[in-house]
């Protein structure tokens, strides 16, 4: 390892001894190979303690959006059969009047941020059952709107599940089908939906266990672990390659995805912090820290995940934790605060800003 790595694995090795998170794991590379990767300490602290390695899977949670979700969108505009400008309502009927794609990918819908669907389908012996999957997705998009669609941006996970409706109803297929035809066939990165012996995550009180290798997210949870806002696992270096698939594309490589589509999702910008899918580096609050350059992209995850993406640099930075094992400081509800999670936000740029030191001093950066 070179000395410029030091400062992103002592950062890591703090963040464990201060209890921000039992393990974690990152990943920095370009869009032909890996510049760096660490892991540190445990994948499960209880009831089965064990360590994270490199190959552990983790809930990515929100980092489903730009993993899966978005590419498969971007993959239907390639193939002329998603107009992200259409309103929605031309083929799920009881969507909101005038939501588009764009405006559920730039959190512009107007839709709320969040309904706790899982305390109305509360039978989870049917959780996932076509039936079940249906209904959440249908009270998801039919959640009173707070807002005309375009003019306020709000983080809205109920915007992304009208998102999966569509892209469901315009694929033929269940999202996990979809995403391992368009997105994984091409991206050669080992994303699933679900996977056991993935990293612990909370110790669930809805569901009355340590939740390992089931997607945390109730909501999710409830469509049968598969969603366009969470639901993909994977090691932190599939995680990275997925997104450098992308990267490789914006340059030109024909891998399945076209370089304007990517382009366009990735620098589309509406009335918030998010272009299409993807985030922006917010200055003064990112998680990218105050150095990665503002045409980057990128997203967080409830569970511990953060990747960002350098266009220019042509730089991928990956990572992954269970800071929500085996508890999550004010419970698992979007908003939720507390000294331990403020903590962790701090953590986050401070990482990023080591690993944009790491890569300058190895001339990788400018």
């Amino acid at each position: 390892m070179s000395g410029s790595w030091r400062a992103v694995e002592q950062l890591l090795t703090e963040g464990v001894a201060e209890g921000l998170f039992p393990g974690a794991a990152v990943c920095v590379r370009s869009q032909d190979g890996e510049c760096f990767t660490a892991v540190v300490g445990q994948a499960e602290q209880t009831p089965e303690p064990r360590a994270a390695t490199l190959s552990t899977p983790w809930d990515l949670a929100s980092i489903t959006k730009i993993l899966g979700t978005t590419p498969l969108a971007m993959r239907f505009v390639g193939q002329g059969i998603l107009d992200l400008d259409a309103p929605i309502a031309e083929r799920i009927p009881d969507a909101p009047n005038g939501v588009t794609t764009a405006h559920c990918l730039s959190h512009t819908s107007g839709l709320p941020p969040w309904r706790a669907l899982f305390e109305t389908l509360t039978d989870q012996a049917r959780w996932g059952s076509p039936e079940v999957r249906a209904e959440g997705l249908r009270l998801a998009r039919t959640a009173p709107v707070a807002a005309p669609p375009g003019e306020r941006y709000a983080y809205s996970d109920l915007g992304f599940m009208l998102l999966c409706a569509l892209l469901e109803e315009i694929g033929g297929e269940r999202l996990d089908v979809l995403w391992h035809r368009e997105v994984g066939a091409h991206c050669g990165a080992d994303l699933r939906w679900g996977w056991p012996g993935a990293a612990a995550t909370e110790d669930c009180p809805t569901r009355g266990r340590v939740i390992v290798g089931e997607v945390h997210d109730l909501n999710t949870a409830v469509l049968g672990g598969v969603s366009s806002h969470a639901g993909l696992f994977g090691s932190v270096q599939s995680a990275a390659a997925a997104a450098a698939w992308q990267l490789r594309a914006l340059h030109g490589a024909d891998e399945g995805l076209q370089a304007s589509v990517v382009r366009r999702f990735w620098t589309q910008r509406a009335v918030g912090s998010h272009r299409l899918g993807f985030d922006s580096p917010t200055p003064g609050i990112a998680s990218a820290g105050p150095r990665w350059p503002l045409d980057g992209v990128g997203h967080t995850g409830f569970t511990g995940g953060s990747l960002w993406i350098a266009p220019r640099q042509g730089i991928v930075a990956a990572l992954c934790s269970n800071r929500v094992h085996p508890t999550v400081e004010g419970g698992a509800v979007p908003g939720a605060t507390g000294p331990k999670t403020i903590a962790f936000r701090r953590f986050r740029p401070r990482l990023f800003t080591a690993i944009v030191d790491a890569l300058y001093a190895e001339g990788r950066w400018s």
